[in-house]
């Protein structure tokens, strides 16, 4: 379900809040963490056959101008979004193998305040995913 602030948000904006729109926010915002374009078509494209790709695109730019979505990429070939909200902030684990993702607790940025206040750097924002091979790739 859509959050009636995000949707106020885009309206402020002066975007439309058309019903597809609502679609790709409210499937996006029922699982917030990390999903590719396509996650989201596939689970859209069940509530609604008509939704397309460019659709898609389109809302999730939109989302991530409005400051609502962080996308990101892991050399895959393909963008990755998840929820911008500071109270989610977290990292990944990602297997190259099959593209599963795992949360990682706590954020290294920690590890690294006392070399940013040495070097007097202002970090506006980070990403930190750690690529390799899941336990059941490994195993293939």
């Amino acid at each position: 379900m859509e959050s009636k602030r995000d949707l106020a948000k885009l309206s402020a904006l002066g975007y439309r809040i058309t019903q597809q729109r609502r679609l790709v926010l409210g499937v996006f915002l029922a699982d917030p963490c990390l999903q590719s374009a396509e996650d989201i078509y596939d689970k859209c494209r069940e509530i609604d056959s008509s939704i397309s790709y460019p659709t898609i695109y389109r809302t999730l730019d939109i989302l991530v101008e409005a400051g609502m979505v962080r996308k990101t990429h892991f050399n895959q070939g393909k963008s990755w979004y998840e929820a911008a909200d500071n109270n989610l902030h977290h990292h990944h684990l990602v297997c190259r193998e099959c593209g599963s993702r795992f949360s990682l607790r706590g954020c290294p940025m920690d590890l690294l305040e006392e070399e940013l206040q040495r070097a007097q750097f202002k970090v506006l924002d980070h990403q930190f995913e750690i690529m390799g091979i899941c336990k059941d790739c490994q195993s293939v």
